[in-house]
């Protein structure tokens, strides 16, 4: 057989990888875009017990809850856009049940009705009118619109609503109107005797006293007839591929009624919920993902999930019945994260739509915050993926109380000069700078808090002065046993790669950890070198939102994030990295860019010979970038630059360009042009900035190895062997894929049961 081309093999693997790694039966996954099919295949079995059945691409599965999305959803939606009713109306308009009275449509639609997940009445009920009404009277547990909570209830009403209004069943209605107008000849709610021998059994169910073949595995929906909104759909792969790719194309559904189902943000407090639909998906939760905000997709509980591109034209379909022959053995998390991680390195480039820990803390319903008293280190920088700053979002959190702000160097607004001392912010709550003559919280305000946030965007490397001012904070609320919660965000710079000398210097805000320039860990990462360091003597409670898909290995550029700039003069994330080693020129005598609008992009004084310096540079030191001799002029630039190094002076200069981010290596950089800097000009190039060169540097090391006149090369080289070591102690949170390592360990324990 010839050799299959690199990504069928890959994703062929994956799929044995995942069924093996979940315990699953087997699976069948099909790959499409709207023009073709990439890949589609089975393996393993389609029922374990009582006796081994073999799978193979044509058998159907209990799809489960993607009823809701593929039958209900598209049902509602068809309905609609007839004018039988408006998505505003309340459900109790079509359903007369007073209680849902405050209920409208749409909030079934996004699970913000606030009705219970379910109740177990297929115990005692056999009617879906009856199940409804008990509903009412026992399954609210909260307003409408204030909350998001998963309900198979909602969709229960929504599947009454298309038989009301589309005077038919609701299993006739979706086979007349959207099953066999797409040819989908295989799918179908109680399936018929003929078809049972193909399907893939679900669980031994003790309730039943039986394995389910061919039988809807939801409990109410069975007790109901095997027909309601939220399960009882049966399909297979190559029908949900026809299903698709009509809906991508806009066959389906109008394009219009497609764009609103697929808003984003549509509520405010759970923005990841579309009209039925998830968006934007999570690689750290359960449903499976591929790695895009315009992805949407959804799944089901006996091991099935579905999940598009519109941009990408791309769709997923995986179909198993990990809940063969028990629940209990159900491995769907793994299952869909080890396939869907191979499917995203195949077909989409370096990037991935990351969450920040805010955006966590948001998804999960603020449980973590909900009912305390809080205070804050902060600042303008900490906004969700929408780009809405915490303290807008923080009034969604139930019976949350905020005390105080906290703010770094540059203020709560970002807006002051580096070293500027900030006074008289105002904010919904008493602003206290951190940056000063006021180091810590102080005893006495942390006494009526019961945990303090930190969220800031970090720049990832050690001379930033936020990590300074977080350590001296987590002492204090060590001292006053208050617990801490560290929202995460990503290291700019990535997690990968470390650069320059560990510092022996602790007692600076610009040298605040014993950690490389460039040190790959985000801030939360941070917070848990502290805790096992700095602050080891000192009983600190300290927990971490995670990110979510932010692999080590990613740039800010590549998370799909909104970049704020956490300080005025470093406006870009290229910026963040560039200063990771342009920083240093701080400590000479070279104007470093201030007083440009590219600080830390250029470097330059009236006497500097650039281009000779330029020729001094080898490709190997300037990797990743170019340099150009160029002339400027430093300018006041208020709010940025004062009053910069050789203002309104004419500067001969080296403007650095990246041309490959993750290629480059600013330190290297860095101390390549110095050597350079000392060779050309002996006597005009000083190392006398400010701050100190050698606090910025760690040491007085690396200045010592210049002065000695040691080759850049061998310099870079002296640090190598630290640098291992550092890598090896440094505490991790996320895998190279992007999961915190933490939900792979839960995971890999579930799994194992």
């Amino acid at each position: 057989m010839a050799d299959m081309p690199p990504s069928i093999a890959r994703i062929r693997r994956a799929l044995h990888d995942a069924v093996d790694q979940s315990k699953a039966p087997g699976a069948v996954l099909y790959i499409g875009d709207l023009e073709q099919e990439h890949f589609f295949e089975a393996t393993g079995q389609r029922q374990l017990v009582p006796y081994s059945r073999t799978l193979h691409r044509e058998t159907l599965f209990d799809l489960a809850s993607l009823t809701k999305v593929v039958a209900t959803a598209t049902a509602v939606m068809k309905l609609r856009d007839a004018g039988k009713f408006r998505l505003t109306d309340s459900i109790a308009d079509h359903i007369p049940i007073p209680e849902f009275r405050p209920m409208t449509i749409e909030h079934l639609f996004t699970h913000t009705s606030g009705l219970v997940a379910f109740e177990r009445y297929y115990q005692d009920m056999s009617s879906l009118d009856a199940m409804l009404t008990r509903y009412a009277q026992e399954g609210i547990e909260a307003p409408p619109g204030v909350r998001h909570e998963y309900s198979d209830v909602g969709f229960m009403l929504l599947g009454k609503l298309v038989e009301l209004t589309g005077r038919d069943t609701l299993d006739a209605f979706c086979a007349r109107e959207i099953f066999e107008p797409l040819g989908m000849v295989r799918t179908a709610f109680r399936p018929p005797e003929a078809w049972r021998g193909n399907c893939a059994a679900t669980e031994d169910d003790p309730w039943r006293g039986r394995v389910l073949v061919g039988e809807v595995h939801d409990e109410n929906t069975f007790s109901v007839g095997g027909v309601s909104g939220q399960a009882g759909l049966f399909s297979t792969a190559e029908d949900l591929a026809k299903f698709c790719r009509a809906f991508l194309k806009n066959e389906v559904l109008p394009a219009a009624t497609v764009d609103e189902m697929l808003r984003f943000d549509r509520m405010p407090v759970y923005p990841w919920q579309g009209l039925a639909w998830e968006l934007d998906p999570w690689s750290s939760k359960k449903g499976g993902y591929l790695p895009a905000r315009t992805a949407f997709g959804h799944t089901g509980f006996t091991g099935t999930s579905l999940w598009m591109d519109r941009t990408k034209g791309l769709f997923v379909i995986l179909l198993s019945n990990t809940i063969h022959p028990t629940r209990e053995n159900r491995g769907s998390e793994t299952l869909r994260r080890v396939i869907h991680q191979a499917i995203a390195e195949e077909f989409y480039p370096p990037a991935s739509n990351t969450h920040t820990g805010l955006d966590r803390l948001i998804r999960e319903n603020y449980r973590a915050i909900e009912g305390k008293r809080i205070a804050i280190l902060t600042n303008h920088s900490a906004v969700d993926q929408r780009g809405k700053h915490i303290l807008e979002v923080l009034p969604f959190a139930k019976d949350t109380v905020l005390k105080t702000i906290y703010t770094p160097e540059h203020g709560l607004r970002g807006e002051a000069e580096a070293g500027e001392h900030v006074t008289g912010q105002e904010g919904p709550v008493p602003v206290v700078s951190l940056y000063g003559e006021k180091k810590q919280p102080s005893p006495e305000e942390l006494k009526d808090v019961d945990l303090f946030l930190v969220d800031l965007q970090d720049v990832g490397a050690r001379f930033y002065t936020y990590a300074g001012t977080m350590r001296a904070s987590l002492s204090a609320c060590a001292a006053a046993g208050v617990p801490v919660l560290v929202l995460d965000r990503p290291n700019p710079l990535g997690g990968d790669i470390l650069e320059g000398p560990v510092t022996q210097e602790t007692n600076s805000l610009i040298s605040a950890a014993a950690v490389p320039i460039r040190h790959g860990m985000t801030l939360g990462e941070l917070a848990l070198w502290f805790q096992s360091h700095d602050l080891k003597d000192q009983p600190l409670q300290l927990s971490v939102n995670w990110l979510d898909n932010w692999p080590p290995a990613r740039l800010f550029a590549e998370c799909m994030l909104p970049w704020v700039a956490p300080s005025p003069n470093i406006p870009t994330g290229e910026t963040a990295l560039l200063y990771s080693g342009m920083c240093l020129f701080e400590g000479t005598n070279l104007n470093e860019g201030r007083g440009t609008d590219t600080p830390f992009g250029i470097i330059g004084a009236p006497w500097l010979k650039a281009q000779d310096i330029v020729d001094r540079i080898s490709a190997e030191d300037c990797r990743g970038a170019e340099l150009e001799a160029v002339y400027y002029v430093p300018k006041s630039i208020p709010g940025k630059a004062a009053a910069p190094r050789y203002q309104d002076e004419t500067c001969q200069g080296i403007r650095v360009r990246l041309t490959q981010p993750r290629a480059v290596r600013p330190f290297t950089l860095a101390v390549a042009l110095i050597v350079a800097l000392r060779e050309i000009h002996p006597d005009d190039f000083k190392l006398d900035g400010s701050p100190p060169f050698d606090l910025l540097a760690g040491s007085p090391d690396l200045r010592r190895r210049i002065e000695s006149g040691e080759k850049a090369t061998d310099i870079v080289q002296a640090y190598v062997a630290d640098l291992a070591a550092f890598d090896l102690a440094r505490p991790r949170l996320y895998d190279t894929t992007g999961v915190p390592l933490e939900v792979l360990a839960q995971a890999a324990g579930l799994s194992a049961l």
